[in-house]
Order: structure tokens, then C-alpha cells, then sequence
């Protein structure tokens, strides 16, 4: 099985490292062989990455995985993986205002001239503001030959789309999971166990403009820092650890914003993880940290699926965005109600008794979360046996 995977690789988060992990523990669940094209805006940075993260997918796959890396800029060697490829993956990420999301357009317009199935594996929908980029996720929507989509607030965002401009989603394979990104925590904690530490690991990061139509970045980034200094006097003999999920400038590195924070600061007990960490050494430190605050989405994530003693800072529009998306989809019993802070519209800016309540751990509905991911080789299977749409 030949596979080309695009989206928003060669700018990669730790986050993005963990949807492709987990892409490709279902695709070895699925497939007895199979190789990886992976398009890369960046072949070099993917290059290392891929590197440091294989001996995981070995791990979550028991098997070889080879994935090799093009220029995904390239059209003639876009070109070539798509041709050479027999399934074409959007690998998740979310569907908004860039504009690489014409390179994805134009990836699944030639895949389906070439008769070559598509799909897109675990995105989210949005942000979107502008007009330009709502129609383009609508003709990569209908050039998908399986959509299956992140959590049920991207559906939802969709349709509002769709009825925008008079969309009919009826004729579209369309199905609802969770962030591939789960796959991998849910294969990283069966084969770890945890040790708990005494510090406390939180991810934040520089308030990214794309996330608002309004200029509130300084206020926001300003609050983000007081909460910080806070942790640090409520917990002076514990290290509070900034732990960064972007380690590459075109990526928005963390580090800059952190170190910054820091040294304005002056916050004895607060360090920054400055040296790159991988995937799994990202995931060890919040399995096993005393508690986790996270920011970013895929820390929001991992601290959720592997620890469960975490709080969470929403920088995305609120009630619509990917980080309320994934709390509703998997907080049955508002485990994260008092736990939850969205950045664009709350003015307090600290956790009521957090002292009181930090011991208590969300409790994972396992059986319903393997329901979920079940979807994706349920449906991959399916696709396999199907010839392409609009061939």
C-alpha cells in the first residue's frame, strides 16, 4: 500500500508528530505492508523529526515503517507521489485561513484525475474568516472519498460553512472520530507506565493573530504571563517546567515567547525546556508530571489522555474551536468545568481552588474512546475495498 500524506508537515508540533504516529499505528492495523510519502514544506525539518520518532512507530506497529520525505512545494515532486501513491491522505490539522490549504486543494483535484482515492484523516474546521479559504475546504470536502473528521464541533462548523454557500453535504462519506493524536497516547500508555514526578509541566505559547479577528494578542499574552508568575508563588518548591510543543521558528517556536516570559521575570523555580524534546520524551514528561497546564491543542491532548491532572487555557474562538471541541467530545461529566479558562472571553484569569482539587484525575471513558478510534480502520478498511468517487 502506497500512501502520500500532506497537510502542515515541515513546520511540525510535537502535536503534528503525534497524528502521524497514530496515522500510521492504523494504517498498521490495516495494511500487511505499507510505505509513506510524507510532503513536507520543509523536507529537512520532517527529515529529522521522522528520525527521531521512528523507533515509535516500530514500537506502536511491530513492524518496519518506511516513510520517506518529498518537497511538498515542488509541483513535479507533488506530482510524482500523488501518481505513484493509491491512497492520498490530508494527515489532520485543521482546515483554516492559511494558504497552503490551496496545495492540499490542488493534491486531492489531481489525485481524483488520476483516479486515485482520497481521504482526510482527522482534521478540525477552522478557523476560517475569509471567503477564499471557507470555498476551498468546500472543493476539498467533495474531492474526499472519506472525511472523517476530528470531533463533532468541526461537523458542526462545517454545516454552518456549507449552508453559507449552499452546500449539500449529503453526498459526502462523512464521519466523526477523534484527533489521531488519541491513537498515539492510548498506544504510548499501554506500553508506559507512570512515575509520578514533582513538577509541574505547562505549555504556553505566543497568542497566534490568525486565532481572532480582533487585535487582542498583548492582553492576552500579558494575562498568560501574571498566570504564570501566580504558579510560581503558589508552588515555590516545585520546578514549574515550560515544556514546548514547536521547537522551529516557521513553526512559531515556543521557546522565544517562553524565554522571554522568563527573564522578564526573573522566576527562580521556572525553567525552559530549551533542548528539542521528541515526541515520547514529550509525552513521558506530562504522563509523569505532579500536574499539567496546557495551551496548545495537542498538549491539551496528551495531558488529558495520559495523565489526566491537568487545566486548560483556550486560546481558540470560544465554543467553537479545536480545544472545546475535544473537551466536549470526551468530558461526560464536566470533569473540566472549574478546570477550564477560554482566553478570548474570560476576564478572571486564574483556577478557583485549584489547590483543593489538585489530586482528583479525569477518568477516561476507554471503551467509548475505542469506539471512536475504531472508525478510522473501519472506514480505511472500507475505502480499501471501494473504488474512488468522481473517477
Amino acid at each position: 500500500m502506497k500512501i502520500t500524506i500532506i497537510g502542515w508537515y515541515g513546520t511540525e508540533t510535537i502535536g503534528d508528530r503525534g497524528i502521524l504516529a497514530g496515522l500510521i499505528s492504523f494504517f498498521g492495523q490495516i495494511y500487511g505492508e505499507f510505505e509513506i510519502k510524507l510532503g513536507s514544506l520543509n523536507p529537512f525539518f520532517s527529515e529529522r523529526t521522522i528520525h527521531e520518532d521512528q523507533s515509535l512507530y516500530e514500537e506502536f506497529t511491530e513492524k518496519k515503517v518506511g516513510v520517506s520525505v518529498f518537497n511538498v512545494k515542488n509541483n513535479k515532486d507533488l506530482n510524482k507521489a500523488i501518481k505513484d501513491s493509491d491512497l492520498v491522505v490530508m494527515g489532520g490539522g485543521p482546515l483554516m485561513d492559511l494558504n497552503e490549504l490551496f496545495m492540499v486543494e490542488y493534491a486531492f483535484k489531481l489525485a481524483k484525475k488520476n483516479n486515485i482515492r482520497t481521504a482526510l484523516l482527522g482534521c478540525g474546521i477552522g478557523p476560517l474568516f475569509q471567503d477564499k479559504f471557507k470555498i476551498s475546504v468546500l472543493n476539498i470536502i467533495n474531492k474526499s472519498d472519506l472525511v472523517i473528521l476530528r470531533d463533532e464541533q468541526s461537523k458542526v462548523n462545517l454545516q454552518v460553512i456549507s449552508n453559507e454557500f449552499s452546500e449539500d453535504l449529503k453526498g459526502v462519506n462523512l464521519h466523526v472520530s477523534m484527533d489521531p493524536a488519541v491513537e498515539c497516547c492510548v498506544k504510548y500508555r499501554k506500553i508506559n507506565t507512570l512515575l509520578q514526578k514533582n513538577y509541574i509541566a505547562v505549555n504556553i505559547r505566543d497568542f497566534p493573530k490568525d486565532y481572532s479577528e480582533l487585535d487582542i494578542s498583548d492582553l492576552i499574552n500579558n494575562k498568560i504571563i501574571s498566570f504564570i508568575k501566580k504558579i510560581s508563588r503558589q508552588y515555590p518548591k516545585r520546578e514549574v517546567r515550560l515544556i514546548p510543543m514547536s521547537y522551529f521558528y516557521l513553526g512559531c517556536d515556543d521557546r522565544e515567547f517562553l524565554n522571554k516570559a522568563i527573564l522578564q521575570e526573573k522566576l527562580d523555580n521556572v525553567t525552559v525546556q530549551n533542548k528539542p524534546l521528541t515526541l515520547k520524551d514529550t509525552m513521558r514528561i506530562f504522563q509523569n508530571s505532579y500536574f499539567n497546564i496546557g495551551m496548545r491543542f495537542h498538549s491539551v491532548v496528551f495531558q488529558t489522555m495520559l495523565s489526566g491532572k491537568n487545566y486548560i487555557l483556550d486560546y481558540t474562538e470560544p465554543r467553537k474551536g479545536k480545544i472545546y471541541g475535544f473537551i466536549k467530545d470526551v468530558d461526560e461529566d464536566d470533569f473540566y468545568k472549574n478546570r477550564y479558562i477560554t482566553l478570548q472571553d474570560d476576564n478572571v484569569f486564574e483556577f478557583k481552588n485549584m489547590s483543593q482539587n489538585i489530586n482528583k484525575v479525569f477518568t477516561l471513558n476507554e471503551k467509548n474512546i475505542d469506539d471512536l478510534l475504531n472508525v478510522y480502520i473501519r472506514e480505511l478498511r472500507l475505502l480499501n475495498k471501494r473504488s474512488c468517487k468522481k473517477c
